[in-house]
């Protein structure tokens, strides 16, 4: 669905909106944008994703015809949203195009991770002011059913607990109505007791720098692009989104009592990292392989459940901010 408002000014700006993310918050959020850019007399247009995987193809097509250097491709939306329009970037024949990010989703953690504003205001002051774009890290994955396609990620790709506790807040009545409220993170934080009762461990197999280390009793397996998880939780506070280097960290389940300390020294002040529970490896690429089939979440997107060999690699896109 396309919408197209001309006016006279020398930016453009093209919004590519998810308008059901956070609940409906991303549809406020492009009134509220499309009221400045008129109010400014800036040229605009909009095109809105209905279904999941169109923002992909709206993002590819859009990178795939000529634009001046003083166009922008604004998305608004939720996380899951924004990972739809990389892939849809990085498929096209200009991989390089850059884009700006107002996050209005549930969680917003790569918003949090790259310090992005969610008030449309500053955000169109800064592209007003410059429009060169930072070098920001996204990790990268191939998986066995889909051939050579590479498929990105601006967050994690989780298996078994974080993507256990994604599935149940997924499926909840109880997350519309927080969502209504701005708090929908708190739906992450309502399944934590549950998935901890109820995650099973696994062996995993971590592979980087020609070394292979075992873990016996996984029951968190996330390679993350930068700290948070989950609408803010600090999974691991020295990942940094301009690194180069992507991170997998592996949390073990010796017993239930030693993980739930581990979880409040999570939420508490980040000393969980010193936890022998807790362990993580950074590298450029890392492969990581289970032995069980698990719950799996790339970017709060729930993919099949399974086995899992994947390689991932960190690669980097351009963001206007």
């Amino acid at each position: 669905m396309s919408i197209i408002n001309k006016m006279s000014n020398n930016l453009t700006i093209h919004l590519l909106v998810n308008e059901t993310a956070g609940n409906g918050r991303a549809k406020k959020v492009l009134e509220q944008t499309a009221l400045l850019l008129v109010n400014e007399n800036i040229d605009f247009d909009i095109q809105k994703s209905t279904y999941p995987g169109e923002a992909i193809i709206l993002a590819e097509t859009y990178c795939n015809q000529k634009h001046h250097k003083n166009e922008v491709l604004l998305v608004i939306g939720g996380d899951g949203s924004f990972n739809e329009v990389l892939n849809g970037i990085k498929r096209s024949n200009k991989p390089e195009t850059p884009c700006a990010y107002l996050p209005a989703g549930t969680g917003n953690d790569f918003g949090r991770a790259a310090h992005l504003t969610s008030n449309p205001q500053v955000l169109l002051d800064h592209l007003k002011a410059n429009l060169k774009p930072s070098s920001i890290d996204c990790g990268s994955f191939k998986l066995a059913e889909f051939g050579k396609q590479t498929f990105y990620f601006v967050n994690s790709f989780g298996i078994g607990f974080d993507a256990y506790v994604n599935h149940l807040s997924n499926i909840s009545t109880l997350k519309k109505m927080l969502n209504r409220i701005n708090e929908g993170k708190l739906i992450y934080g309502s399944h934590i007791l549950t998935c901890l009762r109820k995650q099973d461990t696994f062996t995993v197999e971590v592979e980087c720098d020609g070394k292979k280390r075992y873990y016996q009793n996984a029951f968190l397996v996330t390679t993350t692009n930068h700290p948070y998880l989950g609408g803010g939780i600090a999974l691991l506070p020295p990942a940094r989104i301009d690194s180069h280097k992507i991170n997998t960290v592996i949390v073990e389940k010796y017993t239930i009592k030693s993980l739930i300390k581990l979880f409040i020294k999570l939420l508490k002040d980040g000393s969980h990292l010193e936890c022998p529970e807790f362990h993580y490896i950074e590298a450029e690429q890392i492969t990581v392989k289970t032995s069980k089939q698990e719950f799996g979440q790339v970017d709060g997107e729930e993919i099949k459940r399974g086995n899992f060999n994947i390689d991932f690699v960190v690669d980097q896109f351009d963001l206007l901010r």
